[in-house]
């Protein structure tokens, strides 16, 4: 609710302030609902630096494993609103049919649909059981063919791709100029990506594939979506057969400090800076999202284009107003 009114991101983390870092990740998760799971790894990762502590391995995999999870159903909502923008009824529905099933796969592994409170600093609080862990294998590699089925149908569509080729572009040299990040960056020549440019936690040993579209309209961010949740799907599968045994959590003290670290949300590299006083408690915090940054370029994409055009340039986007409020 904060993070959704009027300077609600300056809100959270001025309310942060005073708090010790454990309740701070309470906050970071409800900063921005749908990457809740990305926002609370890059404040964990925050405080960890800070208490200089050592994150489990088997925790540091299952951490990607949600991540990537949650990348895939923001996309899938991102496609589904994108279809929906377009009045393409049964690609909406059976987009929200996957989005669906994402989130029941998440609430079956991990106890949320959106995964709060899951991850803390020192690691994560709950080690999914072998069967739980089987179910998403499971369920991703059944749905994966319902994912290419719904690209197929979407590029083959003639009414959709009359609504989203050349449509809302972001010209690479703009998306430089504006240093828009995340698949709309992707969309439009540019390969950040913090997963493999600052890797960090499993991502070092299991970077991911970055795909990459250059003509920077809303079809080739569309490509991007779907590319990035083929990669989601193949990292998962792979941590899944290698996952390292042992503990998913560890002490981790609250020292005094500061740190800068970042995760890589579905919508682009976000950014926490942290300190923290003598008494243990937070003492100042500061967060970078992604939406800030594309929000920004935003209407560079709208130049030239219709008025019943914005809502269709602004879905492709992803975009969400709770990460631009400052």
């Amino acid at each position: 609710l904060l993070a959704s009114t009027k300077d609600g991101a300056a809100w959270v983390e001025k309310i942060g302030e005073g708090r010790t870092p454990e309740r701070g990740v309470l906050l970071a998760e409800r900063f921005s609902g749908s990457s809740a799971f990305a926002h609370a790894v890059a404040y964990s990762r925050a405080v960890e630096a800070i208490g200089r502590c050592n994150v489990p391995a088997r925790a540091e995999a299952l951490r990607v494993v949600f991540a990537e999870l949650e990348r895939m159903r923001y996309h899938m909502a991102t496609i589904t609103e994108l279809a929906g923008s377009t009045s393409l009824a049964v690609g909406k529905s059976m987009s929200q049919e996957l989005q669906e099933h994402l989130l029941r796969l998440a609430g079956e592994v991990c106890g949320h649909r959106y995964l709060y409170g899951l991850c803390i600093p020192g690691g994560l609080t709950w080690d999914p059981p072998a069967a739980a862990l089987a179910a998403l294998r499971s369920g991703l590699a059944g749905v994966a063919g319902e994912f290419a089925t719904l690209e197929r149908l979407f590029v083959h569509t003639s009414s959709f791709l009359d609504r989203i080729e050349e449509m809302g572009t972001l010209r690479p040299e703009v998306a430089d100029l504006y240093g828009v990040v995340g698949p709309v960056a992707r969309a439009s020549g540019r390969t950040v990506d913090l997963r493999r440019s600052l890797p960090y936690g499993a991502y070092a040993e299991h970077p991911p594939q970055v795909p990459r579209e250059i003509e920077g309209d809303g079809y080739a961010r569309l490509r991007v979506y779907f590319a990035e949740i083929r990669a989601s799907t193949a990292l998962i599968e792979s941590l899944l057969t290698t996952l390292p045994e042992g503990p998913v959590a560890a002490e981790c003290p609250a020292r005094p400090g500061s740190a800068l670290t970042w995760a890589e949300a579905p919508a682009g590299g976000t950014f926490h800076w942290l300190r923290i006083d003598e008494a243990g408690r937070i003492r100042r915090w500061r967060i970078a999202p992604p939406g800030f940054r594309n929000w920004h370029a935003f209407h560079r994409a709208l130049e030239g284009a219709a008025f019943q055009d914005f809502h269709i340039i602004m879905a492709s986007f992803g975009l969400t107003v709770a990460e631009s409020d400052r």
